[in-house]
């Protein structure tokens, strides 16, 4: 295989090839990668820059070797395609994953003039600030920080934030309706960086997500901080008629 692109090292071009496969699922989750010999062929190579590529892609998390048996596929790319809201736990079960919540920071703080606007409550309004980290068989994929009025919402607590908001709701009686998100590039903060696992120069896509009720009403505001490499957004659009 020749892989064209001069201004690229080749060991990284090779690199990202692999990413694409492993993300595709061409080379599944557990599932061995060809070996080396067999990829020096494949890309027209030394065996030195084969090495090189996947040293890189052991330190990034998408392969693990194993002394005799070869490289194994430790992680691979969650895309989100669905267009209907859905819990993240009932989300990645849905694609085979095994979903894990980190619940960081959950406390009770004055809304503000931020979380005023974001709820749109008053400023002196009693809200939750929680912070989770999402995992997928281990590995960090999402950030969230989030804004609920404890008003709205008084019988939140550490378990129901370690499953599902959304199943909270169900249980509640709560509709939800719809969701209204604003998608925005950006750089991670060195907390979210330690959080995901990656570094401050990668560019990341953060989506302020608000929930709606039936009636009008907002349930939570979410700003999501996705994984830059395991963590795609597919968006579906039709032509109007």
């Amino acid at each position: 295989m020749q892989i064209k692109n001069a201004k690229v090292p080749k060991y990284q071009r090779i690199e990202n090839d692999l990413i694409d496969k492993i993300t595709h699922s061409v080379y599944k989750y557990k599932e061995a990668i060809p070996s080396e010999a067999e990829l020096c062929k494949e890309y027209n190579c030394s065996r030195v820059t084969v090495r090189q590529a996947l040293a890189n892609l052991a330190y990034k998390g998408f392969i693990k070797k194993v002394r005799g048996s070869g490289a194994f596929v430790e992680k691979s790319k969650v895309i989100q395609r669905n267009p209907y809201i859905i819990g993240f736990t009932e989300d990645m079960i849905a694609k085979g994953r095994v979903p894990k919540t980190e619940v960081n920071s959950f406390s009770i703080v004055n809304a503000g003039k931020g979380a005023a606007n974001l709820l749109h409550i008053d400023e002196d309004s009693p809200v939750y600030f929680i912070e989770r980290t999402r995992y997928a068989d281990d590995v960090p994929i999402m950030f969230e920080r989030t804004y609920m009025s404890v008003d709205m919402h008084p019988n939140i607590s550490l378990g129901i934030l370690k499953n599902s908001k959304y199943q909270y709701a169900e249980d509640q009686g709560l509709r939800i309706e719809y969701s209204d998100q604003n998608i925005t590039p950006i750089f991670a903060s060195e907390y979210i960086a330690d959080q995901l696992n990656i570094s401050t120069t990668q560019p990341m896509l953060k989506v302020a997500n608000t929930t709606y009720l039936e009636d009008g009403t907002i349930f939570d505001h979410t700003d999501l901080y996705l994984h830059p490499e395991l963590y795609q957004l597919n968006m579906v659009k039709y032509k109007k008629k």
